[in-house]
C-alpha cells in the first residue's frame, strides 16, 4: 500500500500542462534561418498571470542547431537542446538560435504558473517558437496562448500537439494494476 500511495502522491505532482510539440519542417530541409523561442506576458507593465515555460528534448530531425544568435533575455536561461527555462517576467523573455533545418522540430515543454493553470482573467501569455528563413519570413510557428484557457489555433499548419502527461483515467488505471499487484504479492 505504501507503494501505492507514493505513485499517486508522484502523479498528483507532474506539471499542470505538459505537450509534446512536432512541427513538420520537410518543406525547409537543408534550409539555414533561425529559430526564435519566446514565452512572453500579453502586455508588459500589465496585469497577466506568472508563469514558466520550460523546454527540453529540443530536436531538429536531420537538421544541426547552430550558435545562439541573441539572448538568452529577459526571464530565460538555460540553452537547447534543454533544459531552456522561461519565465515571462519582461516584455521580452527568449533566445534565438540559428539553425540548419531538417524534416522536423520536436519539443517537450511544460508550464507551471497561474498563466497556464489560473482561472482569473488576465492578459494572454504566449509561448511562440518561430522558424524563419534566411529572407526573414516565418516559414512556421507553433503558439500556446495561456490564461483561463490554453489555446493552439494560432499555429501554422504541420504542428501538433499531444498530451505528454497522461490523463487522470489513465492514472486510475495504473493504480488499479499496481493495487492488483500489491495484493496479489501480500497474499
Amino acid at each position: 500500500m505504501k507503494l501505492l500511495t507514493t505513485l499517486l502522491c508522484v502523479a498528483a505532482l507532474l506539471p499542470a500542462a505538459s505537450f509534446q510539440v512536432s512541427i513538420d519542417t520537410s518543406s525547409l530541409n537543408t534550409q539555414t534561418g533561425t529559430i526564435d523561442i519566446q514565452f512572453n506576458p500579453g502586455s508588459f507593465p500589465g496585469v497577466y498571470n506568472p508563469g514558466t515555460a520550460t523546454i527540453s528534448n529540443f530536436i531538429l530531425g536531420g537538421g544541426t542547431l547552430g550558435s545562439i544568435a541573441s539572448g538568452p533575455d529577459g526571464g530565460a536561461s538555460g540553452t537547447l537542446p534543454g533544459p531552456l527555462t522561461i519565465i515571462n517576467n519582461d516584455f521580452l523573455n527568449g533566445i534565438l538560435y540559428n539553425a540548419t533545418f531538417g524534416t522536423t522540430a520536436s519539443f517537450l515543454v511544460d508550464f507551471t504558473g497561474a498563466a497556464f493553470t489560473g482561472t482569473g482573467q488576465s492578459i494572454l501569455t504566449t509561448l511562440s517558437v518561430s522558424l524563419t528563413g534566411t529572407n526573414s519570413t516565418v516559414m512556421a510557428q507553433a503558439d500556446l496562448v495561456g490564461g483561463s484557457q490554453l489555446d493552439t489555433s494560432f499555429s501554422s499548419q504541420g504542428v501538433t500537439f499531444q498530451s505528454a502527461v497522461p490523463e487522470p483515467s489513465t492514472f486510475g488505471l495504473i493504480a488499479a494494476a499496481i493495487a492488483a499487484f500489491v495484493l496479489r504479492r501480500s497474499s
